[in-house]
């Protein structure tokens, strides 16, 4: 399995966290919306339950695990990212949880087992092909319990030709609309047309279903951006 770029191809090493953090949020469609999702699923389906081994693939600066941890703050939490400068920024913000940091590209790593559920957010895009994505996913669920989830974000396309040049006009639109300036835009309309390698919403919810989970459900999509929730 191949990630497609290297980590100072993503983690703004010129920038400071907070800049990080504002510019992502800017610049993914729906990605408030996309997180009171996730939201919603830690709260009704994890809440509660004692004891939860949780896994992030791409913790990036913990913009996401920050959000699981405030509703399950007792969870062991292990957070891959190949980018050093990321994981320091998600030492500092989570600080006060029980977390195990691993530098590593999780593409070659080897995955901690027996999770309750795993997370990537914004992430699974940077796998080369598509049969690296499908091995991703088969690893993903191989690492799971039982009764593991799979909470999985990202940027993807459409089947369809005209769906996916309409989401990718929209897309771009957002990008030019949300911008906080033109450095900003500039970096990440580079980003998006030639570092990202999109997969078919449609393929990867059938590659999901192809590695066993039982249930794979689309439960937001906006433009490029999906969030799949998949079960065993």
């Amino acid at each position: 399995m191949t990630t497609n770029v290297k980590p100072e191809e993503l983690n703004y090493d010129h920038y400071a966290t907070e800049k990080y953090d504002d510019d992502i949020v800017r610049s993914i469609p729906g990605h408030e919306e996309l997180h009171r999702h996730i939201d919603k699923i830690v709260e009704e389906d994890f809440r509660g339950r004692k004891a939860l081994r949780i896994l992030e693939l791409g913790v990036g600066t913990g913009l996401t695990a920050e959000r699981i941890l405030r509703k399950i703050p007792n969870a062991q939490y292990t957070a891959i990212d190949f980018s050093e400068q990321m994981l320091a920024g998600s030492r500092r913000r989570l600080s006060q949880y029980d977390v195990t940091f691993v530098n590593g590209d999780y593409s070659q790593i080897e995955l901690p087992e027996d999770n309750d559920f795993v997370v990537s957010v914004v992430g699974i895009h940077h796998q080369e092909t598509d049969d690296d994505k499908k091995r991703l996913f088969q690893r993903i669920y191989d690492s799971l319990n039982d009764t593991g989830s799979f909470i999985f974000g990202d940027l993807v396309t459409y089947r369809n030709p005209e769906e996916a040049a309409l989401n990718e006009a929209r897309h771009f639109h957002h990008l030019v609309e949300n911008a906080q300036e033109e450095d900003s835009l500039k970096e990440w309309a580079h980003h998006h047309k030639s570092l990202n390698k999109l997969a078919p919403l449609e393929d990867q919810v059938e590659w999901l279903r192809e590695v066993g989970f039982r249930e794979v459900k689309v439960v937001y999509q906006k433009f490029n951006t999906a969030l799949i929730y998949a079960t065993k």
